[in-house]
């Protein structure tokens, strides 16, 4: 789930530098640059894909062609800093946290108190993504854990400013 919830992030930064005016590109013109089918970014973006590092690259060209035709340059580090965020880099090392463990630790109160802003970033990423029914039923479960945990966390520090 963590790993969809960076591959939202990325996907959805993209998308914001490829509607920008520096570059100015649709969906659909991006496909087509990539020499693929009309529909296969939106496909992927809707779908939170995975991304290939080949496929990824090629989008970047794409971009790259654009940005130089509007811009007179091309794109540089912080376009990609504008993808790359701070945000999907933390959520990026928490799959590798969660990867060293095992999966019981991902749902684990402390580990996910000890991230709590980072883990409720994620539920607004993972709430959108079960409005979109994005989520298999084990991922909607886990999603409402996550939750009771966070809410949990979110009563005993309420519970200790009254006293």
């Amino acid at each position: 789930m963590i790993k969809r919830a960076a591959i939202y992030q990325l996907m959805t930064n993209f998308d914001e530098k490829l509607k920008s005016k520096e570059v100015q590109l649709t969906h659909r013109d991006l496909s087509e640059g990539t020499g693929r089918a009309e529909t296969w970014f939106n496909n992927s973006f809707r779908n939170t894909e995975d991304l290939q590092i080949s496929s990824f690259l090629r989008i970047l060209a794409v971009a790259n062609v654009s940005h130089k035709q509007k811009t007179d340059t091309e794109i540089d580090g912080a376009f990609l800093s504008d993808i790359f965020t701070s945000d999907v880099l933390e959520t990026a090392s928490t799959i590798n946290e969660v990867a060293m463990e095992n999966d019981a630790h991902f749902l684990d109160s402390s580990f996910i108190q000890s991230k709590e802003v980072l883990f409720q970033d994620l539920v607004t990423y993972w709430g959108i993504l079960s409005a979109n029914n994005k989520l298999d039923a084990s991922e909607e479960e886990a999603l409402k854990e996550i939750r009771a945990i966070l809410n949990s966390g979110s009563n005993a520090e309420q519970e200790e400013d009254n006293e």
